[in-house]
């Protein structure tokens, strides 16, 4: 009988394969790895540019809300006097005063403005007048009040400046003395234009019955703004190019808002 021994040095047979990877699955196995992680970067800078668009919108809707906010809260006071015992509308501005665009405030007249667009290029302005006895909770266009037990008349002023910002500057008048003018504060950006109509009860029924502008009623004999019951603002803002934001916005869209004056109501 043959012994039969088994040598650990003895090579495989022929048939059998060492375990591994060929080169050939390696580069399909980099190949697919890299379809994948170019794949995961096209969702992640997609989801970028949806994020930063949505922050654009976003910031774009809160600009309009701050400014016809702001500008309704100021507007609906046009005349407003503290105690009705003791003052007049008429008697709230004894003397004329002369706003930073040249319209005036006279007896009996809550608001005026300028009238500039687009003949000039630059948008229209407005002025609002009213009073504040300091503790009866109404503030002015920069939410400041006035000084606790202190008459003081707020004028209110309005302009786009030349970085298409909203700004809003107050002048107080204390007891008849004309304070500094407050640095202007910024209420909304990309606001490419400012176009104001003011809602006038021409036939005196008590209703409006006809939009004009600044002009149009600087020129009415007799004047019209003693008249004046709404105020219709209109504001083009810039909106922003959300598929490339890097470029600047060149196209507007227009918020349009009608303020009823409370003390024409």
């Amino acid at each position: 009988m043959t012994n039969l021994t088994f040598s650990p040095h003895a090579s495989m047979a022929p048939g059998l394969r060492k375990n591994g990877f060929s080169l050939i699955e390696l580069m399909v196995a980099v190949t697919i790895g890299l379809f994948i992680t170019l794949g995961l970067s096209q969702v992640f800078l997609s989801m970028y540019s949806t994020s930063k668009s949505q922050n654009s919108l976003a910031q774009f809707q809160d600009n309009e809300r701050l400014a016809l906010v702001m500008l309704t809260n100021t507007v609906e006071l046009a005349g407003y006097f503290a105690s009705p015992l003791t003052t007049t509308l008429a008697s709230l501005q004894a003397t004329a005063y002369t706003n930073t665009d040249g319209s005036v405030f006279s007896n009996g007249i809550g608001v005026v403005g300028k009238n500039t667009y687009p003949t000039t290029g630059t948008s229209d302005s407005l002025n609002v007048y009213y009073q504040s006895s300091g503790n009866d909770g109404v503030i002015n266009c920069q939410g400041q009040p006035a000084t606790t037990g202190t008459s003081t008349v707020f004028i209110n002023s309005f302009t786009i400046n030349s970085k298409n910002e909203l700004v809003c500057a107050v002048t107080p008048i204390i007891s008849g003395t004309t304070g500094s003018t407050t640095s202007a504060l910024v209420l909304a950006s990309n606001v490419a234009s400012m176009t104001i109509l003011y809602g006038v009860d021409v036939l005196g029924t008590g209703t409006t019955s006809s939009y004009l502008t600044a002009t149009a009623l600087n020129n009415s004999s007799p004047s019209l703004w003693p008249n004046v019951r709404t105020v219709q603002i209109t504001l083009n803002f810039y909106v922003a190019n959300v598929f490339n934001l890097a470029t600047a916005p060149t196209t507007t869209t227009a918020w349009v808002q009608t303020i009823n004056i409370m003390r024409a109501s």
